[in-house]
């Protein structure tokens, strides 16, 4: 998160075929009518018949197991953060998504420079990583050094994803590699970090960004942020015309609405669950966690509001198999 707005085993071809809900279409968005069955790749990549995944952060990377048994329904994508140490731990955690039926989302800091990592120095720790992860029984994305925008030379990320990401696939045949950006850099169309600049130049599976619902927050001068944007103009709409242009499925990594913004649009986060799926999005995570929230707003789905309209978008979304 950026505080402007924005990352088997025995299984190979279609996992699972399984018959999905679809997500709300509340108010502008609809959902998909296909009939065709649900099927997700060996790389945890579901069809377009499937709609959206939504899942969460919760936490911090702690068990969500209870949360999901007050919902009614586990999470779809599970996202976890870890340090370039972490890698058993990761791993250990990502075997618990997906015995509960969850794809892990996993984004790593990595152990060396940007520069270092492009050159090779990592690729010891990155082959460990994906070996790990490939003998495990079900699908995981990972992503390395996610909301790369003011990090460093975009050019040496760029250049990491572009190193790495041919390793990850080749090692490990379940596990999707991202690429997540903030989102916001590219829509307001930074030069800097355009996205045909800044993405790399190898196959990628999908394309993160972590867009915010911002109302509600404080700016850094102490003023409160009462601009409501559409999610679906703002960022889907763009996103999901240059991932067609791609052949790339994309997803939301992160987003998150404060108590304020539910209180002026209580239907915001079911409605942009389903503005999502109706532009193709393959997922997305809220982030439900107190970590990087402020003394006067959260992000936590911690009101009953913001609890029942989660839950309400969980029952209408695509089931992992």
């Amino acid at each position: 998160m950026v505080a402007v707005g924005l990352a088997v085993a025995g299984v190979v071809g279609v996992l699972a075929s399984t018959t999905a809900s679809a997500p709300s279409a509340r108010d502008t968005a609809s959902a998909p009518t296909s009939t065709a069955p649900c099927t997700f790749s060996a790389r945890g990549i579901p069809s377009a018949s499937c709609g959206p995944l939504l899942g969460a952060t919760y936490n911090a990377n702690s068990d969500p197991s209870r949360w999901e048994a007050e919902l009614g329904r586990t999470l779809g994508v599970r996202r976890t953060y870890w340090a370039a140490d972490q890698v058993r731990d990761a791993v250990a955690v990502s075997k618990e998504d997906i015995a509960s039926h969850r794809i892990p989302w996993i984004s790593f800091k990595l152990p060396y420079s940007w520069a270092d990592m492009a050159a090779g120095r990592g690729d010891a720790w990155v082959r460990d990583l994906a070996k790990r992860l490939s003998a495990l029984d079900g699908p995981v994305w990972v992503a390395f050094h996610h909301e790369p925008e003011g990090d460093g030379d975009i050019a040496d990320w760029t250049s990491i994803q572009e190193h790495l990401a041919p390793i990850v696939r080749g090692t490990a045949r379940n596990v999707a590699y991202s690429a997540i950006l903030t989102g916001l850099h590219q829509v307001e169309e930074d030069p800097r970090y355009a996205l045909d600049a800044v993405l790399p130049d190898t196959e990628v599976d999908i394309a993160g960004f972590d867009p915010y619902n911002w109302y509600g927050t404080e700016t850094s001068e102490g003023v409160a942020d009462t601009d409501e944007i559409d999610m679906k103009k703002f960022y889907f709409d763009p996103i999901s015309r240059w991932a067609h242009s791609k052949g790339l499925a994309w997803a939301v990594a992160e987003t998150g609405y404060t108590d304020a913004a539910h209180a002026v649009d209580p239907t915001w986060l079911p409605r942009t669950f389903a503005q999502l799926g109706a532009d193709d999005g393959i997922a997305m995570a809220y982030f439900n966690s107190p970590l990087n929230s402020e003394r006067t707003w959260t992000w936590v789905l911690d009101s009953p509001g913001k609890k029942a309209a989660f839950a309400d978008a969980l029952s209408r979304s695509a089931r992992v198999p």
